[in-house]
């Protein structure tokens, strides 16, 4: 049912779409990430098949484009981030650590896969390469020697190391890192911080994740480049991004905003939970996304989040496993919730979420308003970015209470600021003359008619010094000591034939 329902959704999006020119190979790649960054690689390929194009696509876990025609999805071995414990990783990152370290042997069990080692002796035959751009260096073997437009997916949106791979230097003052719980509005110290941690990122993958992966996969293809030199190769970066929701940046004609990927209008839901829904009129919505396991929740956390839900005058709706103690009258849990239909339906009315990538981008596109409960990786990120904006309330898991998260929640059920300010950026963005999804499908087929020759920019080619015209500044002091030196011993040399008397020192007796 819900497969058949993506299926209605694409094609309700792309029919406006001259069709393509001819139907092209496309290989798309994904083998290392966690399910809601598949997604939005399930969700570019079902486009581009629905397209007409035959797409091969090498992704961890199962797909629901299985059974489509024009997908062949070979499943890459690993699928290690499924099973993360976010928390543990918030902890101390030790785990993280554990899963960087592992890429290498990640890398040479996918290529000892015959399936994808078949698919990499047929590169040559694909019109687009399309990979993540979030780890997933080790896909980059598929471009050796290969033409075809390189065009990488970020999931993560913007980050100022991957921006600069095309030339565009975005100053760490205006765009904080990924890693980092900043807004773009930055004070004094979180610039510095800032500006400390782009430098030191470029340092860490070149240390932890390019140089590992290069060494393990070299004896399997010898001519394969630092990946330092391969991005700038790309001819079309999608950004998972959008200004409306990230914030105004500089971009490049070749960087390509595709922001909302996964939002779309709602489909049907089961008769049992829309009355269930109906009836509440005012309903809560609960879920920590797709990656993190809600019988991994720490239990003190647990205790504190239904303790809260059964203090509220309010429904509801979790997405969780079992408790370990009695259920609250009010609250009804569910394994797995049809994320996207419940934010569209009149009764929810705040959603207490992680604030994922996709999660935080539904809610908006809906005009939800939110209590953010980062965990990691880029959420803290995107939390500091909503509440900057009254679109979210933003809590630490470390300092909750059942008190802080009620009023929380019940601050955004009754003061209409929060909702209006949700609900304006939603008429924004579903006024735009075309979705994500096809701004995407539009921007791939484009490199595969036209390629990148006028889009690139120039600047990609100047180093850092050149770009930040260092060279011209030291040739301007330079002159400037070569013109003004003489000047000065000219103007010495008058004033003490005028004035002998000031020139030197009486002598004293």
């Amino acid at each position: 049912m819900s497969r058949a329902w993506a299926w209605v959704w694409v094609w309700a999006c792309l029919w406006v779409l001259p069709p393509p020119t001819h139907p092209a190979e496309i290989l798309v790649l994904t083998p290392f990430g966690s399910r809601s960054v598949r997604s939005l690689f399930w969700e570019v390929t079902g486009a581009l098949a629905a397209r007409g194009h035959r797409v091969t696509l090498i992704a961890g876990g199962d797909a629901p484009l299985d059974r489509h025609v024009n997908v062949t999805h070979l499943v890459a071995p690993h699928s290690g981030l499924d099973q993360m414990d976010l928390f543990e990783v918030r902890r101390d990152g030790t785990a993280f650590r554990m899963l960087v370290r592992a890429l290498p042997h990640v890398a040479k069990e996918l290529y000892a896969d015959p399936a994808v080692m078949a698919a990499w002796r047929r590169r040559h035959e694909f019109d687009a390469i399309i990979i993540n751009s979030a780890v997933n260096e080790m896909a980059f073997p598929f471009l050796l020697g290969v033409s075809a437009p390189f065009i990488t997916l970020s999931p993560t949106g913007t980050e100022p190391l991957q921006l600069s791979y095309l030339g565009n230097l975005v100053s760490p003052a205006a765009l904080p890192s990924v890693l980092l719980p900043y807004s773009d509005s930055l004070t004094l110290w979180e610039r510095l911080v800032n500006t400390l941690a782009t430098i030191a990122l470029r340092y860490v993958f070149r240390r932890s994740v390019s140089g590992p992966l290069v060494s393990a996969l070299r004896p399997t293809f010898p001519d394969l480049p630092d990946p330092f030199s391969v991005y700038p190769r790309q001819s079309l970066a999608l950004l998972h991004r959008h200004h409306l929701m990230d914030g105004a940046i500089p971009l490049l004609p070749n960087q390509v905003e595709v922001g909302c990927l996964t939002c779309r209008p709602p489909r049907p839901l089961p008769q049992d939970l829309e009355r269930w829904l109906d009836e509440g009129r005012d309903v809560v919505y609960f879920s920590l996304g797709s990656l993190q396991e809600a019988s991994r929740v720490p239990p003190q956390y647990t205790r504190v989040l239904f303790t809260a839900f059964a203090a509220l005058p309010y429904r509801v709706l979790a997405k969780y496993v079992t408790l370990p103690f009695p259920q609250p009258p009010n609250v009804r849990i569910e394994e797995w919730l049809p994320q996207q239909d419940l934010l569209a339906h009149r009764s929810v009315k705040a959603f207490v979420t992680h604030c994922g990538k996709n999660s935080a981008g539904e809610s908006i596109y809906h005009g939800v308003p939110m209590v953010g409960l980062p965990i990691t990786n880029d959420h803290p990120r995107t939390c500091a970015r909503l509440a900057r904006r009254g679109e979210a309330l933003v809590l630490q898991w470390e300092t909750l209470t059942e008190e802080e998260l009620v009023n929380a929640i019940t601050t955004l059920m009754t003061e209409p600021k929060y909702s209006e300010r949700v609900e304006g950026v939603s008429r924004r963005l579903k006024a735009q003359k075309e979705t994500g999804l096809e701004r995407a499908v539009w921007w791939v087929e484009y490199m595969i008619e036209h390629g990148d020759t006028y889009l690139r920019f120039s600047g990609a080619d100047l180093s850092l010094a050149q770009y930040l015209l260092l060279d011209v500044l030291l040739i301007v002091v330079v002159a400037a000591c070569v013109v003004l030196l003489p000047v000065c011993l000219l103007v010495r040399a008058l004033y003490r034939r005028c004035h002998p008397a000031h020139a030197c020192k009486p002598k004293v007796d």
